[in-house]
């Protein structure tokens, strides 16, 4: 054995590859990368020496409807770690709430990327079920997977099987938003990439057309996300393609400071197709506190539900670093 195999042996159950990023350019390896703090962590993981996962989706391309069954590793046990860690501090809420304003970036071949939120892959909130897949059948030309393969199960679209994959990278927000700290906000801003700026008050979000959703048992009414920045907002993507969608994401803050991060591709109806609402009635009363809550429908906790809701910050993912 080599001293470079001694020092690239697996450190761990999840088998990363510490300091090895070298070998990044490996298609049977990805390189992840934990970006949460001001200096980032780097690492390689080997998807074929993981717990062998099977999975079978349907989404559509642009032949038309397909069916894929892959064969890889669970992508939640490898990004865990990174996604979770927070800084030791008196409040535990703090800490168990910091990976809901975080992200993952995955890139793959020629510098495509698509976002996912943490807290849509999380088991407890939107549980995607997202793997790193290095088999795939059903393509058909003797199914033979080029590289490793992220998968979006659930998706409409097949955009966000990022093909080719090579890193992933966990990020914060960037948002500096830190709520105003007053009892009862009185306006919702929308704010960052946008053609438009919007500050909403009482009147003018009831002046838009009215959703009902039952979330939790709860009846939510209020405005749909997706619509509001298709529409009043103007969201600054390439027309409805999805081209750009696919690596943009919104951070929700409240007054408290509390902060919640959705992708843009898990609102969209041609990706991942779940609703978010800013929500202004509950079972048709006023809210308790706050003008506005952002409700996610379909999390299986309601973390990302913000209320006493201030702004909406639209952002565009930078590409991953050569």
């Amino acid at each position: 054995m080599t001293l470079k195999s001694v020092l690239c042996a697996p450190l761990s159950a999840l088998l990363l590859l510490q300091g090895c990023a070298t070998q990044a350019g490996d298609p049977t390896r990805v390189q992840m990368v934990c970006a949460v703090e001001p200096t980032a962590t780097e690492s390689i993981a080997e998807p074929r020496r993981l717990a062998v996962v099977e999975q079978k989706v349907g989404f559509k391309d642009g032949t038309g409807p397909q069916v894929r069954s892959y064969t890889g590793a669970a992508a939640w046990p490898l990004l865990q770690a990174c996604a979770q860690q927070a800084k030791a501090a008196a409040d535990p809420h703090a800490q168990r709430v910091a990976p809901l304003g975080r992200y993952v970036l995955a890139s793959g071949a020629g510098g495509y990327s698509a976002v996912f939120s943490v807290g849509e892959l999380h088991p407890d909130f939107g549980n995607k079920g997202s793997i790193i897949a290095y088999a795939e059948h059903g393509a058909g030309e003797g199914d033979a997977a080029a590289g490793l393969r992220f998968t979006a199960p659930g998706d409409v679209l097949g955009s966000r099987y990022v093909a080719g994959l090579t890193r992933l990278e966990v990020r914060s927000s960037g948002s500096v938003g830190a709520g105003s700290g007053v009892a009862a906000p009185q306006a919702v801003q929308v704010l960052g990439a946008v053609k438009n700026t919007l500050n909403l008050d009482a009147a003018a979000l009831r002046a838009l057309p009215a959703v009902t959703h039952e979330v939790g048992g709860r009846r939510y009414t209020g405005v749909d996300l997706w619509s509001l920045l298709h529409t009043s907002a103007a969201l600054e993507a390439d027309g409805d393609s999805g081209a750009n969608v696919q690596a943009m994401y919104l951070v929700a803050t409240g007054a408290d400071g509390y902060q919640a991060l959705v992708s843009l591709a898990e609102m969209s109806p041609e990706l991942g197709n779940r609703r978010v609402l800013i929500a202004y009635l509950l079972d048709g009363q006023p809210l308790a506190r706050g003008l506005a809550r952002v409700v996610v429908e379909g999390d299986g906790k309601a973390g990302r539900s913000v209320s006493a809701l201030e702004a909406i910050e639209v952002f565009a993912a930078a590409p991953a670093a050569p």
